[in-house]
């Protein structure tokens, strides 16, 4: 795991942090460009990244990070909590999103979920995204996300989503962070259990696929 964070107490208090849980942070660094070199050497599982670097913000960073390391998967955690960040961050391929208002358990949990293949997007965030968007729970899916959807409620992971769809699985990737956006949810769990209740998934029966 790589930290790329422009607070230096922060991130290695964070670091720190993350050690003690067992995991193995390869490197810190405080500008984008550090923080490429350390993922073009070691190509981490994960980079948590900060959303404010020194010449670089938000989305150009994921997607430099993403070109430099396709498979690293990027969390993003940061001080900025505004819609248009959140948004910004998901359409540039990021694959979970925290705030620093979150306490150290969220931060952890997050982690935990980019790792196992989650998207988790902070409750804080999620919830605001549903106060700002009009109709009803789910209405606003496209109908790929609703493939994705259904997919991820019958147990389908993303590789086998991409394969069945004939899409790359940062695609997929990209899809279900909308989804989990437009649904409120933090991970793939809840946004089925979600959609599930809202009768947004059905079998090949057109019956309800419960949640996993």
């Amino acid at each position: 795991m790589v930290i790329i964070d422009d607070h230096q107490v922060f991130a290695e208090l964070l670091g720190e942090v993350l050690v003690a849980r067992g995991l193995d942070v390869v490197g810190i660094h405080r500008t984008l460009d550090g923080g490429m070199a350390a993922v073009a050497e070691r190509t981490p599982d994960l980079v948590v990244l900060d959303h404010r670097l020194p010449g670089d913000t938000g989305a150009s960073s994921v997607r430099a990070l993403k070109r430099r390391s396709p498979s690293t998967r990027v969390l993003m955690l940061t001080a900025a909590d505004e819609r248009a960040v959140l948004l910004e961050a998901m359409n540039a391929g990021c694959d979970g999103f925290v705030t620093k208002r979150q306490d150290i358990a969220e931060v952890l949990a997050a982690v935990a979920a980019v790792l196992r293949g989650d998207t988790p997007i902070s409750p804080d965030m999620a919830g605001a995204l549903i106060a700002r968007r009009p109709g009803p729970l789910g209405g606003d899916l496209t109908a790929r996300e609703s493939e994705v959807l259904q997919l991820i409620g019958a147990g389908r992971s993303n590789q086998h989503v991409a394969q069945e769809l004939g899409i790359s699985v940062n695609t997929v990737r990209n899809h279900v962070q909308h989804i989990l956006a437009k649904l409120g949810a933090h991970s793939q769990l809840e946004a089925v259990a979600i959609a599930s209740r809202m009768g947004l998934l059905r079998s090949s029966r057109d019956g309800v696929i419960r949640p996993l």
